[in-house]
């Protein structure tokens, strides 16, 4: 059930989120291994006019694209994260009575583990979204574009061109990514939610208490996981050749030195902005709705065990 409830919240945040999301992967892929003084015109240049760019070009619904596989990725990543995150603090393995200082370390931990675990299992989702958010009708500036027609024909389109291999495309940047704000996340949400529940006016509130921790949460999710997060994005979307090996970055290595060669430390923060405003929101949604659900399924539990 841990599995489930974790799924479901994710699903439920980002349909409020989707849009940033969109936002953030043109971003990213604005000016792609080109210095900034260089880049002379720039369609996504700041939050509002990126959404005038995606809404001339592909109408409000552009700024929802790719919401089909973004909704299975984050039902396929928190569920298992969430959900293996729960399971071991059931077990008691996020917290040490005897040394108390090692509780932040232990959820550190486990929150990467969770992180890794889920990127396994989402990894096929998020190549399927980034693909498909970052096709665009209008001019682009971007190296290159998947034309899928949807989030069926990606699938068969990857599949068929590069095997399963294609669907992991980019795969140790995505871990590296979900392992790094994963552990991020848990660990300062955890941290976080075990200090307020001290204070009388979150004890009453599960929604306040889980609102206030999530949102420091979010802030340090999107420092830590931003230059991860624009490799994966990048590895992920780049073009491929007939055998299915990347032309543009050979690992993860590779991307991350091409970027701060052609970039500097600003091409690492590309889309912050807009990844700010949607993991902030999204890790708060996201954790609210986990907490919220907990609580139901709880009170589901003590009533039925009265009967």
């Amino acid at each position: 059930m841990e599995f489930l409830l974790g799924g479901a919240s994710s699903m439920c945040a980002v349909l409020f989120t989707n849009p940033l999301d969109v936002l953030k992967t043109r971003q990213q892929l604005e000016g792609e291994l080109i210095a900034k003084q260089n880049l002379k015109t720039r369609s996504y240049k700041g939050i509002r006019q990126s959404i005038i760019t995606v809404i001339r070009t592909d109408g409000f619904r552009g700024l929802q694209k790719g919401l089909p596989a973004a909704l299975l990725f984050q039902f396929s990543m928190n569920s298992v994260r969430l959900g293996t995150y729960q399971t071991v603090d059931n077990l008691g393995w996020t917290k040490s009575t005897k040394h108390p200082s090692l509780t932040p370390l232990l959820s550190i931990l486990w929150g990467g583990c969770a992180g890794l675990v889920s990127a396994t299992a989402s990894c096929p989702f998020y190549v399927v979204k980034t693909q498909l958010q970052a096709v665009t009708s209008g001019s682009y500036t971007a190296r290159f574009q998947h034309r899928h027609s949807g989030t069926l024909s990606a699938f068969v389109n990857i599949y068929t061109q590069s095997g399963i291999r294609g669907l992991f495309r980019g795969y140790p940047a995505s871990v590296a990514r979900l392992v790094v704000g994963s552990a991020a996340e848990m660990a300062s949400f955890s941290v976080c939610k075990s200090i307020l529940l001290r204070y009388e006016v979150f004890q009453e509130s599960i929604v306040l208490t889980a609102l206030a921790s999530s949102t420091v949460a979010g802030f340090f999710t999107s420092v830590l996981m931003s230059p991860c997060d624009v490799v994966t994005t990048r590895m992920t979307n780049q073009a491929v050749s007939a055998s299915g090996k990347g032309l543009l970055y050979t690992n993860i290595f590779d991307c991350f030195l091409k970027i701060y060669r052609s970039e500097g430390i600003h091409g690492y923060y590309k889309g912050f902005v807009p990844m700010y405003l949607r993991v902030a929101p999204h890790t708060m949604l996201n954790l609210t709705f986990w907490e919220f659900f907990k609580g139901l399924y709880e009170q589901y539990g003590r009533q039925r065990n009265r009967i």
